[in-house]
C-alpha cells in the first residue's frame, strides 16, 4: 500500500466518522430517566427542549424561593456545541486529506514515465 492510498483511507475514515457524528441525534437526559431530543449536529431542533422547560417550570419566576429546575434548551445547546466541536474538524480534515491525496500529482509516476 502506497502512502497516497494510506492517506486516502485514513482521511475517508475521518470524513465518514465526522459525517456520521453530525447526523446522529443528540439528546440530553431529563429528571424522569428519559431523554429530551435536541436534533442533530447539522440541524438543531429545540422544540422538545422548550416543551420540557414549560413542563418543569423553568420559566416561572417565584419570589423568595429556590426552585430546582433544569434549563433543557441550554443543555441542548451545550450538547450540540460539543458534538459540533469534534465532528466538524473531522469532516474538514477528512475532506482536505482526500482532496489533497487525489489532486496532488504523483512525483514518482512522472519520473518513471519520462
Amino acid at each position: 500500500m502506497t502512502v497516497r492510498r494510506l492517506i486516502i483511507a485514513v482521511s475517508a475514515v475521518l470524513l465518514l466518522a465526522g459525517v456520521i457524528g453530525l447526523l446522529v441525534p443528540v439528546s440530553v437526559p431529563n429528571s424522569n430517566g428519559g431523554s429530551v431530543s435536541c436534533g442533530n449536529g447539522i440541524a438543531a431542533d429545540l422544540s422538545s427542549a422548550r416543551a420540557a422547560n414549560d413542563k418543569n417550570g423553568a420559566n416561572i419566576p417565584i419570589l423568595n424561593e429556590i426552585l430546582p429546575n433544569t434549563d433543557f434548551v441550554a443543555e441542548c445547546e451545550s450538547a450540540l456545541s460539543s458534538r459540533r466541536t469534534w465532528t466538524i474538524p473531522l469532516v474538514v480534515i477528512g475532506l482536505v486529506g482526500v482532496a489533497g491525496a487525489v489532486l496532488v500529482r504523483r512525483t514518482e509516476g512522472a519520473k518513471a514515465g519520462v
